[in-house]
């Protein structure tokens, strides 16, 4: 089906319409109906509705969920406050790609959001890392903070991003971090290389410096009940 792509206009949709292949990487193979909070225009999810999987978008952008409807199982508009999407203990994984940094009280918001999985289910996460060796060095060297239209520094962030504030943010919600994905600056296999090598070289110490997003698989713990079977 032909569609128009999700970046033809600036004004009403600034984000890339491309296939997160890390976000993929980081889905587990367990789950059938999934709930992805921001999901733009839904190719990511398309490809997990292409596997036989049942997925639900919801985004604030109108444009963004016209082309997500030809692609997911459904996808609506939803308000940029409405922390409660879908019905609690409705979906079996839960996909928030880049979108909970751009909220007031997103610790909140996190929290909220997991309440409509099922005990035992999981939720995926990436957040930009600003604890990231160039954004740390616009900000202590430059000592500037640039408002661009998408990337780490994306004007409309509201949340300084760090792995140790995620976990901590999980916690709070009743989360188990059970795996942290590592992903390297996606802007050229230079630069991958470039801070993959820094990586291994100075043995893993400074790794939260070289990467470009926090990332984590979570579950939300089986209920007592359920354990005891």
């Amino acid at each position: 089906m032909n569609h128009p792509s999700a970046a033809e206009s600036d004004d009403v949709y600034k984000y890339n319409d491309d296939v997160r292949t890390d976000i993929l990487a980081m889905i587990p193979a367990q789950g059938a109906i999934i709930g992805s909070v921001g999901c733009g225009a839904g190719a990511t999810e398309g490809e997990l509705v292409k596997s036989g999987r049942v997925v639900h978008g919801v985004d604030i952008s109108e444009h963004a969920i016209r082309i997500a409807a030809t692609r997911l199982t459904s996808a609506r508009v939803v308000k940029n406050d409405d922390l409660r999407p879908f019905e609690p203990n409705s979906l079996d994984g839960l996909i928030l790609a880049d979108v909970i940094e751009h909220m007031p009280a997103a610790w909140i918001a996190l929290a909220r959001f997991a309440e409509a999985v099922r005990p035992g289910g999981w939720v995926v996460i990436s957040v930009p890392n600003m604890r990231y060796v160039e954004p740390m060095v616009r900000f202590l060297v430059q000592g500037d903070w640039p408002e661009d239209r998408i990337g780490i520094f994306d004007s409309t962030h509201l949340q300084v991003m760090s792995r140790r504030r995620l976990q901590r943010w999980c916690e709070q919600a009743g989360l188990h971090v059970e795996r942290w994905f590592t992903r390297y600056d996606p802007r050229g296999p230079r630069r991958r290389f470039f801070f993959r090598a820094l990586d291994v070289l100075t043995l893993g110490l400074f790794h939260t410096w070289f990467v470009f997003q926090v990332q984590c698989l979570c579950y939300k713990p089986a209920r007592s009940t359920e354990l005891d079977k």
